[in-house]
């Protein structure tokens, strides 16, 4: 069973409607709409090993969870695993389909990498019991650690009008809309040769999220078309997010979910290159 093939125009209209929003009602997701997510993050497959865990909890009132984001909605998904490179990888692609689903549902979501590790430590216990040993202040921090840890958070509720500063609302819209061409992440070939098949993908590849919109992914294509790697490049770091990783994960998530809508036969393989998860589709 193909998902997202027999649901194009629900994962479409998800890609091209995601935004971040930091400005809540206080009010639980609807019953029936959060078992329709949890369904699906409890029975999420992907090609490729992980060990990523979806950690469902309640927020607290007025509790400072995450920086922008000082009135939470109830309801919170925590995003688990280990911290090596390619846990962290595995982090963006699961966790970016959990978020595009929730979209799709009418759901409200945020990528909130320096989440305060004190509050969600409290309020979803971590999985390791050494991890207040080495706690820092914002996220579970940047070097990699025995265990698994909380490596980010969402909020899942309903977008509120009312609240948010001019600042907050101008960031959640350049950042959510404003997306590079294709071209200028290609490498390899050029934009002009692409297959129609690989072009949609890639066009959807290229609306993924990423740390203050940096979108510091590649698109390497083969000449004949049949191998597809996405990846930062190499040595870059981030001016702020210790896991830019990450973000590259969403990113070659939103490609799958592009081939898989064309029911594109492939193959993932996401290998560890010095600094840096290769994440190579073969077609």
């Amino acid at each position: 069973m193909n998902i997202y093939s027999e649901n194009k125009e629900f994962w479409g209209k998800a890609i091209n409607i995601r935004k971040s929003v930091r400005n809540y009602e206080r009010k639980p997701v609807d019953e029936n709409t959060f078992n329709l997510l949890k369904k699906f993050t409890d029975n999420i497959e992907v090609p490729f090993n992980h060990n990523v865990n979806f950690k469902y909890f309640k927020s607290e009132p007025d509790c400072a969870i995450a920086n922008n984001l000082k009135k939470p909605p109830e309801d919170m998904l925590a995003f688990v695993s280990n911290t090596d490179l390619l846990s962290l990888a595995s982090v963006g692609f699961l966790g970016e389909l959990a978020i595009l689903y929730a979209t799709g549902l009418g759901i409200s979501t945020c990528w909130f990498g320096h989440y305060i590790f004190q509050e969600v430590e409290r309020l979803v216990p971590q999985l390791n019991k050494n991890a207040k040993s080495n706690s820092p202040k914002y996220g579970y921090g940047k070097e990699e650690v025995e265990g698994k840890r909380v490596i980010c958070i969402t909020p899942l509720g309903y977008y509120s009008q009312d609240g948010p500063r001019l600042l907050d609302r101008l960031t959640e819209n350049m950042m959510s809309y404003k997306r590079k061409p294709i071209g200028e992440r290609l490498e390899g070939v050029s934009e002009e040769s692409l297959p129609e098949s690989l072009k949609f993908a890639l066009n959807l590849a290229r609306k993924a999220p990423s740390a203050a919109n940096t979108q510091h992914w590649r698109f390497n294509v083969s000449s004949d078309f049949k191998t597809v790697i996405i990846a930062k490049p190499s040595g870059y770091t981030h001016i702020k997010w210790e896991h830019p990783d990450v973000c590259v994960g969403a990113c070659a998530a939103h490609f799958f979910v592009g081939l898989k809508m064309q029911n594109i036969p492939l193959k993932i393989n996401l290998t560890k290159n010095v600094d840096r998860a290769i994440w190579q589709f073969n077609l």
